[in-house]
């Protein structure tokens, strides 16, 4: 372990014996173990003998490869050669086993990985994206070992290019705000970047502090991490206000580590039995904020929420007594109902007592629906799709589905048809639902879908339909798929770069979609006139109409307002000038300008000007005539400057035409008024 180049370390073996728990306490672990870090690339540097990773043959194909794409010698600049040929390995294979990239989680580490690596890309002297096109590089390298990457090259190299344009879009501005930060820190002769302002150039315009502090740095300034944090913090206790939920857990938690540390207290654990009601023993109880009360059960039918299904709701009923559940929690190995007494007391509740769990079975229903038909639209995607589909995070609850899955573009509507078409034919195929339990490894070998960053243990349950899909999951769902009903679609889009959202309706709800549709048909068809199935042509004409329509009612009125009509406009004569002036309400731009331009084409010096609200916006326009301008020397463009700043707004032109904005609150007379006033001071 000497600081010196005399050893270096190939295998670090770590053998793990015991934990030491938050008091102290060192307790045998249960399966003592050995980690063993030889890496392939520790050993392959001694037997290539070379001096580091980097340079033996798994990474020299990269490194020679972004040499070539940003014309930067290997030579000059190693660490950023490294950095990058490091990242584009992590990104590829995190991609390929089913990452996303997002700002939270798992994907926030990539984003900020592939970030990194643009950066160093920028070092180099690359200022187009160019890290996608090293992924091919690595599947020759690497894809004789790992097939997998070789399968899913297209979809990481399209979502690394979109998430490497976006973060260059967002550096180009970030660089441009943190030149002015340091011009603004350096003239007050401090060095420091103070994190307000770092978290400023975070939550506003998505600049990472990490980012801040290299860019700092270069500047020869350092940045307030500290105070950075803080804002950071402030930012998220607001965000935690009024959650009563968690407030209710912290307590509770506090609660349970004391009985965790009581010795008299022999109970270990809940168990979960399905079904919807169970009669359980009361374990524990304690009072919480607000009224509520939380009572651990030894055993309970409750769901609590895990793997993207929401926790169950239902009642407790005793001797005397009945509490509405409106959560669960899972502390430790303990299931703890959280409510209010809907009759009796907290007294009438003691350790031993039996009490019923029961479940608002409705709304089970509704989830176990939604359940198994996200594993049918899992299998369903990945037939349309392709099989680089896969989960990247759920919602499962009574009202919807929601399911997110990795995927380069948004799907087509002919794409969401076909899905929906594939889960209803298998909903009325009317196949059982299996479920097993079994070793995770002989899961795996009947190819049941592990999902990414989920943790397994040794014994896994697999629910499947038969023949379509297989998928290890401890939630609950119908016993055969006819149950689920209708299946429906509401909603696809994107959430991330690579990462698309679909929602969808099943059983009740989709039946309630289905019913609101057709009245929305049946109405529209009979405001139309037409039959339900002409319904779309119908307004495929009326919406032609509408626009030929506006188009005739915007000539009308463009003539209306340029044929010279003394009835349109105020006129006043300022001087030998002659000042006329129309407020347009409600207008269009086009006919604001048309009725200017035959305005200042009258005989005479001419100043006109207007105001008028254009798509919700008051828009001023103001014209000159020749005359005006040459023998007057007048400037609308200087005039209108003074003039709209005066009002709450900006604009200026030329000295024959402005334009600009002002408050919506102006009032046109007033405006007009000073105009007059300003073009007295000028003729």
């Amino acid at each position: 372990n000497g600081e010196t180049d005399r050893f270096v370390e190939i295998w670090n073996l770590v053998f793990m014996q015991y934990d030491q728990q938050p008091g102290g306490q060192v307790v045998p672990l249960p399966k003592p173990s050995v980690d063993t870090g030889a890496g392939l690339e520790r050993i392959a540097c001694v037997m290539q003998g070379v001096d580091t990773n980097y340079q033996i043959d798994l990474f020299q194909a990269i490194i020679t490869a972004i040499s070539e794409l940003t014309h930067a010698k290997y030579a000059d600049n190693r660490s950023s050669h490294h950095v990058i040929a490091d990242h584009i390995r992590a990104l590829t294979f995190a991609l390929a086993d089913g990452a996303g990239i997002s700002n939270e989680g798992r994907g926030y580490v990539l984003r900020r990985v592939l970030r990194r690596a643009a950066r160093h890309g920028r070092l180099l002297g690359a200022h187009e994206p160019f890290i996608y096109k090293l992924v091919p590089v690595l599947v020759s390298e690497m894809s004789g070992a790992y097939p997998e990457i070789r399968e899913k090259q297209e979809h990481i190299q399209r979502v690394i290019r979109t998430e490497e344009e976006g973060f260059l879009r967002t550096l180009e501005t970030g660089l441009e705000l943190f030149e002015r930060v340091a011009k603004k820190v350096k003239a007050t002769g401090s060095t420091t970047v103070d994190g307000e302002t770092v978290f400023k150039l975070y939550d506003t315009y998505g600049f990472p502090a990490d980012l801040t502090e290299i860019i700092a740095h270069e500047h020869g300034l350092t940045v307030d991490l500290i105070g950075f944090e803080d804002a950071m913090s402030r930012q998220q206790e607001q965000s935690r206000k009024g959650s009563e939920f968690k407030a209710a857990g912290a307590q509770l938690g506090k609660t349970l580590t004391q009985l965790a540390e009581d010795e008299k207290w022999s109970f270990h654990e809940s168990k979960f039995v399905r079904g919807h009601m169970s009669l359980g023993a009361v374990v524990h109880y304690a009072r919480i904020i607000d009224g509520a009360v939380a009572v651990i059960l030894d055993k309970t039918p409750f769901y609590v929420e895990s793997g993207g299904q929401i926790s169950d709701t239902g009642k407790l009923s005793g001797d005397g007594f009945s509490i509405e559940v409106t959560d669960i929690a899972h502390v430790g190995n303990y299931y703890v109902h959280i409510g209010h007494f809907l009759s009796g007391s907290i007294e009438l509740v003691r350790p031993g007592l039996h009490v019923t769990a029961e479940l608002d079975s409705a709304r089970r229903w509704d989830t176990m629906r939604n359940h198994t038909a996200t594993h049918l639209l899992h299998a369903a995607l990945r037939k349309v799709l392709g099989e680089h589909v896969k989960q990247g995070g759920s919602y499962v609850g009574p009202d919807r589905l929601r399911f997110d899955f990795s995927h380069h573009q948004p799907m087509t509507s002919e794409e969401i048809r076909r899905v929906e078409e594939i889960v209803n034919a298998q909903i009325l195929e009317a196949v059982d639902v299996q479920t097993d339990i079994m070793p995770i490894e002989e899961a795996k070998k009947t190819g049941a879908m592990a999902l990414f960053g989920e943790k397994y243990g040794d014994t896994v349950r697999v629910v499947s339909v038969p023949g379509f899909s297989r998928e290890l999951c401890g939630g609950t769902h119908v016993t055969n798929v006819a149950q689920i009903g209708p299946f429906m679609v509401t909603l696809e889009t994107g959430i991330a770069s690579g990462v698309r959202r679909i929602e969808a309706v099943t059983g009740r709800n989709a039946a309630k979609v289905m019913l609101d549709d057709k009245g929305i048909r049946t109405h529209a068809a009979q405001l139309l006139g037409r039959r339900e199935d002409e319904i779309i042509p119908a307004i495929e004409q009326l919406k032609d109409t509408n626009l030929q329509l506006q188009k005739e009612l915007k000539r009308v009125k463009a003539e209306m307002f340029s044929g010279g009509s003394k009835t349109v406009g105020h006129q006043t004569k300022v001087g030998p000038v002659t000042l006329v002036t129309h407020d347009f309400g409600d207008t269009d731009k086009d006919i604001m300008t048309a009725w200017i331009d035959t305005e200042k084409a009258k005989p005479g010096p001419v100043v006109v000007a207007a105001l008028g609200q254009t798509n919700g916006k008051p828009t001023y326009l103001a014209a000159a005539s020749n005359s005006a301008i040459t023998e007057h020397k007048i400037d609308v463009g200087a005039i209108s400057k003074e003039l709209l700043s005066q009002f709450g707004g900006r604009g200026g032109g030329k000295a024959s035409f402005a334009q600009g904005g002002v408050a919506p609150e102006t009032k046109p007379d007033e405006l007009f008024s000073r105009m007059k006033t300003l073009l007295e001071a000028k003729v």
